[in-house]
């Protein structure tokens, strides 16, 4: 999930919550424990109260290490968390799918040839034929009809002939691919950086083309978070803003680099993220956090 989608998603939950909240809020009963009614409506608005913007950390750059062929994963060799370097194997796919599929496009290349082959002698029966003719007709044996018909029958025969032979080409192409993707059947981490999600465990099936294993740099997170459409133009580029980790009891400093210029439809929320200034150490991406804007400088 992109981060964006991410804040989207944590808005829309923090909303939803607090209608179902509201309207499934049982009636009144005199007297029912007013204490405790009194002590969670505190507590409810105590959160309600709460100044600045939902945010959530999120890694400046991440990469979607992906399968290069349809098979089921046959080793993990990371586990969510871990550290790794560019170029470092993750994972291995079984490679038994890829050469039944090379020994299946084997086969119909040796088809594909031999039918090329035959092809290409009767392209050249169909010329000798259409020779005899031309020779034939010089000396008024033949019409000139008949040598016509010997011309489509060589032309025919010759679009036979390249039809077969652009058939070997296209099986010999798929033949180097499958061999390519033999060559190496280990997923290797594209960047720097630290296992952030597992799409598969060993055993499953994934697609080619598909994500298996996702990365993000492990030195730079950032902020993403939601401001309010009724708080529109209260924080722009360039302004410095705390960030409040409050299950970790941390605030750090931050900026904020870019402010979304239209209003998003759905959330009825401004998008914005800043960059966090000395970030504390042992920072983890997904962490839920709130913004709050400092005092403009004079």
């Amino acid at each position: 999930m992109t981060a964006r989608r991410l804040v989207l998603a944590l808005v829309l939950a923090v909303a939803a919550c607090r209608h179902d909240a509201a309207r499934d809020e049982p009636a009144a009963e005199p007297l029912a424990e007013p204490l405790a009614q009194q002590a969670g409506d505190q507590d409810d608005h105590a959160q309600a109260d709460k100044p600045g913007y939902v945010g959530v950390l999120a890694p400046r750059e991440s990469a979607e290490v992906v399968a290069p062929f349809t098979s089921k994963v046959a080793e993990l060799d990371v586990k969510l968390g871990d550290a790794v370097t560019r170029g470092q194997p993750l994972a291995r796919l079984d490679d038994r799918p890829l050469r039944e599929q090379l020994a299946i496009e084997t086969a119909a290349l040796k088809e594909a040839e031999a039918e090329a082959a035959q092809a290409y002698v009767a392209s050249r029966a169909a010329k000798s034929a259409l020779d005899r003719e031309r020779r034939a007709l010089a000396e008024n044996v033949v019409s000139k009809g008949e040598v016509k018909t010997a011309e489509f029958d060589a032309r025919k025969a010759d679009m036979g002939a390249a039809r077969a032979g652009a058939s070997v080409e296209e099986q010999r192409a798929k033949i180097a691919a499958l061999k390519a993707k033999l060559t190496d059947t280990s997923l290797v981490a594209s960047a720097d950086g630290k296992v952030a999600l597992l799409y598969v465990n060993v055993g499953d099936r994934v697609d080619e083309g598909h994500p298996v294993i996702r990365v993000i740099s492990s030195d730079e997170l950032f902020v993403k978070f939601a401001i309010p459409a009724d708080q529109i133009g209260k924080l722009a580029p360039g302004d410095d803003v705390d960030v409040v980790i409050e299950q970790q009891n941390i605030t750090t400093a931050a900026v904020v680099q870019h402010v979304a210029p239209e209003l998003d439809p759905v959330a009825q929320m401004i998008l914005a993220d800043a960059s966090l200034v000395s970030p504390p150490a042992k920072l983890e991406s997904g962490i839920v956090c709130r913004i709050v804007a400092k005092p403009k400088k004079r």
